[in-house]
């Protein structure tokens, strides 16, 4: 049988996450921004 170790046992740097987070963030803010606008176009017409 396999020994399972704790999900946050392992030690990661900081500093990959924190650049990973800032185009995600980016993605996720112009989607919502162009999901708005299409709402906003369909109930325009």
């Amino acid at each position: 049988m396999a020994k399972f170790k704790l999900a946050g046992s392992r030690k990661k740097s900081k500093g990959s996450k924190a650049r990973g987070a800032i185009p995600c963030a980016i993605f996720l803010i112009s989607a919502m921004a162009l999901l708005a606008l299409l709402f906003y176009s369909m109930l325009k017409k």
